[in-house]
């Protein structure tokens, strides 16, 4: 068994913590074929559903924003839609990981929240300041609106307080 982390289109539903067992777990959870898009700080996969914009499924603005953050060359410039199931980067021999620690904590066990930034300018030094945001989609949006604010943000991260 897969653990990953479910993220509905609807955001009325809450995001869950669930068990997957094989591919058919995937597509259902994603109401399709499956997807994978990996991304970076952690390293995960995210499974979305491959025709979902083709068949017009709702947007996941929670997922987009992930993606924004987590994978910047989409920032601002594609969103997700349909159903997501997050999980861990594939071992070296192709098996299916855990979602890492790191983003369930981030998700499910943090109560504040901080945003730190990487600049154009080739340094690779984190800044910020210590922001006490107590929702990670609050964060998202203040991470990705401040970068699309200040035109020398390369990479975005939200990290616990």
């Amino acid at each position: 068994m897969v653990k990953g982390i479910f993220i509905p289109a609807d955001q009325e539903q809450d995001i869950e913590l669930r068990e997957y067992n094989s591919l058919d777990d995937y597509q259902l959870a994603v109401q399709g074929n499956i997807e994978a898009m990996d991304i970076n700080r952690p390293d995960a996969t995210i499974f979305i559903n491959e025709e979902g914009k083709l068949i017009d499924l709702d947007t996941n603005g929670r997922a987009t924003l992930i993606m924004w953050v987590h994978l910047s060359r989409y920032r601002g410039m594609d969103i997700i839609q349909g159903d997501v199931v997050i999980i861990g980067r594939p071992d070296p021999k192709g098996n299916t990981q855990d979602v890492p620690q790191e983003l369930v904590d981030l998700l499910f066990n943090t109560e504040s929240y901080k945003i730190e930034f990487t600049t154009i300018q080739g340094s690779v030094k984190w800044i910020g300041k210590d922001s006490h945001i107590d929702n990670w989609t609050v964060a998202y949006m203040i991470g990705i609106r401040t970068a699309e604010g200040w035109a020398g943000v390369d990479e975005i991260r939200v990290l616990p307080v």
